[in-house]
């Protein structure tokens, strides 16, 4: 027969802890700073986990509004969390550097840390969003280990490093050059060329002038150019599938080979050699 006095203990403990579990959840604490500038500037941001979205205007102005995001078993610790997320700015006359550093917490073992980038118990995480309008001449330089990436509306070249998550951009008169090897780059109405380095992230690319250079190990690249570039154009992939879409009118010499794996195009070809695998 049960222990009555235990199951009133029993009762009064799961009491005392639901207020407690009540509180936990996501928590999220605002940023803002304005960089007024004379010259058209670099834009350079680190950071390791979130979502960036970049979108060009004619103000001659930064502004970056930041949001840190925290999952946590209470407010008191999603505030301690927060505070030790440090978003540092840095102006100067040619470069904007936005730091997302990580401070060393007194009394937190490496469990705690687990949590809080997602690794270990999913009560606990954080990450850091940001929401930045530049000039339009701006140049952007990103650094990431898991983002969503968005950017538009941008006359400057663009170099991204983000090794998981989605990179997305549209409207841009530069050169984009994106090293992710996983998760999904996405680019559309580039007036520049490309660059692209991956392992095996889906690529979709529209471009109306620039030339391409694009290198994965696995997955389906889809390219829809005008071929408006005196350079070349590159496309390589292990084992995957290359859809490649040029205007009816395109000329100029095509080179495709493979090694297993089927070639075919619907556009007229004049064939100068042909084999099971290869078509020049």
């Amino acid at each position: 027969m049960p222990n009555i006095k235990h199951i009133l203990m029993l009762v009064i403990s799961l009491l005392i802890l639901l207020p407690l579990q009540a509180e936990s959840g996501e928590y999220s604490f605002d940023y803002q700073k304005i960089v007024e500038l004379e010259n058209p500037v670099v834009l350079d941001l680190s950071m390791i986990s979130g979502e960036v979205k970049i979108i060009g205007s004619m103000e001659n102005r930064i502004i970056i509004e930041a949001q840190k995001v925290i999952r946590a078993s209470n407010k008191d610790e999603a505030e301690e969390v927060a505070d030790h997320i440090e978003i540092k700015v840095s102006p100067d006359k040619n470069q904007v550097i936005i730091e997302t550093n990580y401070l060393k917490m007194i009394n937190r073992n490496r469990s705690f840390w687990s949590k809080f980038f997602g690794t270990g118990n999913s009560e606990s995480f954080g990450q850091v969003n940001y929401n930045i309008t530049v000039p339009t001449r701006t140049s952007i330089i990103i650094n990431s280990n898991e983002a969503l990436i968005d950017f538009s509306s941008l006359e400057g070249d663009v170099k991204i490093t983000n090794a998981a998550g989605l990179v997305r951009g549209e409207y841009i008169f530069g050169n984009v050059s994106v090293s992710q090897p996983l998760g999904k780059i996405d680019l559309n109405w580039i007036e520049g060329d490309i660059r692209v380095k991956s392992n095996a992230a889906k690529i979709s690319i529209i471009q109306l002038r620039g030339a391409i250079d694009i290198a994965t190990y696995s997955g389906e690249v889809k390219i829809e150019t005008e071929l408006d570039s005196p350079k070349d154009y590159f496309v390589e992939t292990t084992s995957g599938e290359i859809t490649f879409l040029v205007p009816n009118t395109a000329t100029g010499l095509l080179q495709i080979q493979t090694e297993t794996g089927k070639i075919s195009t619907e556009i007229p070809v004049a064939i100068r050699s042909v084999s099971r695998n290869k078509l020049i």
